[in-house]
């Protein structure tokens, strides 16, 4: 009775939480808008996870998600990869645009989106077919890519990048049973170079050790080069920055929980130095995101607990990314996976995962003004 009791209660909280869209806590000059993107009873699916966002040449804040047609469940499944965008600054929202559906080889998910800056064409990566833990050797996930020269109105055809990453039997650079890139933002360098991180299962135990590979392109986005070491030998879902002096920073997702790792390079990507563990950033093995501001501090949304799916926040950090403080809670009830994105008016978009009270989690947009920070 209890436990009923508990849930009728959290249900009515996150109803009125979704419904009066407020950010306790936050003062009202810090909060410009809340909108709901994904999910909600005009949407197609009931279920909705994983956040990837952009700004696309035209202005508009496009944002991705999988659109999970049957259950929460990750791949496999009958999930398809999607889009939404907006033209006035996050407030409303064009129809889903399906950037890659599922098929009869499985489904699309975990999308990772970024813009090639030359062309300013978006990127976007993700998973298809088996998923981690059920993969064999011959039975894998495959990466493929696919792009928009139309701020995401229309996609190219997906594009499988699998054999220039990965498999079993050495023909690729990285031997693994399988793997699946990193969802959320893949980064794009002052040069044009672009990164996002590829997670690769090394050895044939179900349960085994995760290992965390940069990815690289040099062409915006039409072929990509695994960095032949792993940065983390026992990892999970990762990103990467720039900072002002050039370097790159790699925020590694905790599988333990407790708290976020990082591993630094000096020399464009090519080695890494040994993950450590942050003092100030909790990690309840979560999924969030990382960027610079003008300034050259860093940005780095995640979830405000060292065991918990819960309280999913922005925190800024120095300029390395030693010393971390929260200054802005987005969600206050259950959350996980968020993504961000610096607008162009220099305002902050965040896109998070957050429990509704009707079923699974929605994914919401919440504008916020940094200049207090």
């Amino acid at each position: 009775m209890l436990k009923l009791r508990l849930s009728i209660l959290l249900a009515l909280m996150l109803a009125f939480y979704d419904i009066s869209a407020r950010v306790p806590g936050v003062s009202d000059d810090c909060v410009l808008l809340r909108s709901l993107v994904f999910g909600g009873p005009d949407s197609v699916s009931k279920f909705y996870r994983i956040p990837a966002l952009a700004i696309s040449s035209d202005g508009a804040i496009v944002a991705v998600a999988d659109r999970r047609r049957d259950s929460e469940g990750d791949l496999p499944g009958n999930i398809d990869v999607v889009c939404r965008r907006s033209t006035d600054g996050g407030q409303n929202w064009s129809p889903a645009i399906t950037i890659a559906a599922c098929d009869e080889n499985g489904g699309y998910g975990d999308p990772a989106l970024g813009v090639d800056r030359r062309s300013g064409d978006l990127v976007c990566v993700f998973t298809h077919g088996n998923g981690l833990w059920n993969s064999t050797p011959d039975n894998h996930a495959y990466i493929y890519s696919c792009r928009s020269s139309d701020g995401g109105l229309s996609w190219s055809q997906p594009a499988d990048i699998t054999p220039s990453l990965f498999d079993w039997y050495g023909k690729a650079p990285v031997k693994a049973v399988t793997a699946f890139a990193s969802s959320g933002g893949i980064l794009t360098c002052s040069d044009g170079t672009m990164w996002f991180c590829l997670i690769a299962k090394p050895e044939q135990e179900k349960w085994g050790r995760l290992q965390v590979y940069a990815v690289r392109s040099t062409d915006g986005g039409h072929s990509w080069q695994i960095m032949p070491q792993p940065v983390d030998e026992d990892g999970d879902e990762s990103k990467i920055v720039q900072l002002a002096d050039g370097s790159l920073l790699m925020s590694i997702r905790n599988r333990r929980q407790g708290w976020r790792k990082f591993a630094r390079s000096t020399d464009g990507g090519q080695s890494w130095s040994k993950p450590e563990f942050s003092a100030t950033l909790p990690d309840p093995a979560i999924n969030g995101d990382i960027l610079m501001l003008p300034d050259g501090r860093l940005l780095h949304s995640i979830c405000d607990s060292n065991s918990e799916r819960s309280n999913v926040s922005v925190f800024v950090g120095d300029r390395r990314g030693d010393n971390w403080e929260k200054v802005f809670e987005v969600c206050p009830a259950p959350s996980s996976y968020s993504a961000m994105v610096l607008m162009p008016d220099g305002r902050l978009g965040i896109l998070s995962e957050e429990l509704s009270a009707q079923h699974g989690l929605h994914l919401w947009f919440t504008k916020v003004s940094i200049s207090a920070w």
